[in-house]
C-alpha cells in the first residue's frame, strides 16, 4: 500500500505538467493538480525541475524527497529482510534531516542561498531514509494487526 501510495503521489507530481504540455485534457485537470499540492510545496517555478517546458507541481527539494522515497521503497526488500523488519538508530533520521534544515534554514534567514544542487541533494538524502523508518513500522503494525485478528478468528470458532 505504501508503494502504490508512492507510486501515485510521484505520478500525479509528473502528470500536472505533462498533462499541459499534452493538452490532451481540460486544462482545469492539470490546475487540479497544481493546486493539490500547493498547501504543501511553495511550488516556485525558479525552483522547480521542468518537464515538457511547465514546473513538476512541487519544487526540486519536495520532488527529490519523493522521489527518493519512492526508490528507497521499491529497494527497501532487495537490501533488508521484510520478514524481520528492524528500525535503524534513530541517531540516523536526524543525520538525514540536518543538511535538509541547515540548507533550508539558513536560506529562509538569509544568511546562504541554497542552490538547486544542495536543495536537490538534501531533500533526496532525506526521502531515501524515510522508508528505513515508516516501512518497518508498518510491516510491524500490519504483523501485528493480522496476527490479532487471525488470534479473535481462531477464539471465535
Amino acid at each position: 500500500m505504501i508503494l502504490a501510495g508512492a507510486l501515485l503521489w510521484c505520478g500525479a507530481i509528473v502528470l500536472a505538467p505533462a498533462l499541459t504540455a499534452w493538452g490532451a485534457t481540460p486544462s482545469w485537470v492539470s490546475s487540479l493538480l497544481y493546486r493539490f499540492f500547493d498547501p504543501i510545496c511553495h511550488q516556485i517555478d525558479g525552483r522547480s525541475y521542468h518537464l515538457f517546458g511547465s514546473p513538476l507541481a512541487v519544487c526540486s527539494r519536495c520532488s527529490s524527497i519523493y522521489i527518493a522515497f519512492l526508490a528507497g521503497t521499491i529497494l527497501y526488500p532487495l537490501i533488508y529482510d521484510i520478514n524481520r523488519p528492524r528500525m535503524p538508530s534513530r541517531t540516523l533520521l536526524l543525520v538525514a534531516l540536518a543538511p535538509m534544515v541547515f540548507d533550508a534554514g539558513t536560506g529562509f534567514l538569509g544568511l546562504y542561498e541554497a542552490s538547486f544542487l544542495t536543495r536537490t541533494l538534501t531533500g533526496a538524502l532525506f526521502g531515501l531514509v524515510l522508508p528505513l523508518f515508516i516501512l518497518p513500522a508498518a510491516i510491524e503494525g500490519a504483523s501485528q494487526l493480522f496476527s490479532t485478528q487471525i488470534q479473535k478468528g481462531t477464539n471465535d470458532a
